[in-house]
């Protein structure tokens, strides 16, 4: 069975309903996909960024933080934690590569050497970003490359048609996707697909989580593993302790994080 290391990156809740500017609701709660990172046991990997989400929203979205106690009473302000956290480092790489574009530097000459505004993250995102149904077909490419190795023309055709039962049929238990907190992350990534029955051939209808293994991992009674000075490990907290246990790097980014999915559930098996 193959196995995919997915993370993805959203924005959830309600948003609000606008006409010309003016605000006048707010929608049913719903998971916008931003951006996806999957890493396979091959360690081949795919990222995208959608071109589909709500950046307005996503821009605006702020939270109120408690900054201190003044004049008998507690001050707070604005913090825009979906902008300063996911998008502003979407907008580091996507300047990065424009610089080198000389065709995104043509298109767009007004906007070029722009610092970190909400217009220039938006003509980033529109040039480089892209549909969610684009997104779904290149991660069916980049699955069935790896699960069916195209091995004869049934597939193929199958493949090329995209008939999910035809595929199915072929290979009904050949993809398994590992995800960490995945509930959010395995609900968005089902969407880019439609319902739960559309599911390419082959895709699961769950994702295995990675918080749930290592939690059992961590409580199991004849968890034999030490630390400094041969202290035996107990608990979670201990366990992270190991030397083997996997740091995040450049958290919040769909591929690092998938990249470091992948990382821990080699540090769960293997330990």
């Amino acid at each position: 069975m193959a196995k995919y290391f997915l993370d993805t990156e959203f924005i959830e809740g309600k948003q609000d309903k606008t006409i010309f500017g003016f605000k006048y609701g707010e929608s049913k709660p719903t998971i916008d996909l931003i951006s996806i990172g999957i890493v396979s046991e091959d360690n081949r990997e795919y990222y995208g960024i959608s071109k589909d989400f709500n950046l307005k929203e996503a821009w605006n979205r702020y939270q109120m933080k408690e900054i201190g106690f003044t004049e008998g009473a507690w001050s707070d302000s604005k913090e825009y934690w979906i902008r300063e956290h996911m998008l502003k480092p979407i907008f580091d790489e996507l300047k990065i590569k424009s610089l080198i574009d000389l065709e995104y530097i043509r298109s767009h000459f007004y906007t070029y050497g722009n610092s970190f505004t909400y217009k220039h993250l938006k003509d980033l995102i529109k040039w480089y970003g892209k549909t969610s149904k684009q997104i779904a077909e290149e991660v069916k490419d980049f699955v069935y490359k790896d699960v069916y190795h195209y091995q004869s023309n049934k597939v193929l055709y199958a493949n090329k048609k995209r008939n999910t039962e035809a595929l199915k049929n072929l290979y009904p238990d050949n993809v398994s996707f590992y995800t960490y907190y995945g509930a959010y992350d395995w609900v968005v990534f089902c969407w880019l697909f439609g319902k739960m029955i559309e599911l390419p051939g082959g895709f699961p209808m769950y994702s295995n989580d990675l918080k749930q293994m290592i939690d059992e991992k961590a409580i199991r009674k004849d968890l034999k593993l030490a630390v400094k000075d041969s202290i035996p490990l107990k608990g979670l907290d201990q366990l992270k302790q190991h030397p083997n246990y996997p740091r995040q790097e450049n958290e919040h980014n769909a591929l690092s994080d998938a990249r470091w999915n992948k990382k821990l559930y080699e540090f769960i098996v293997r330990t």
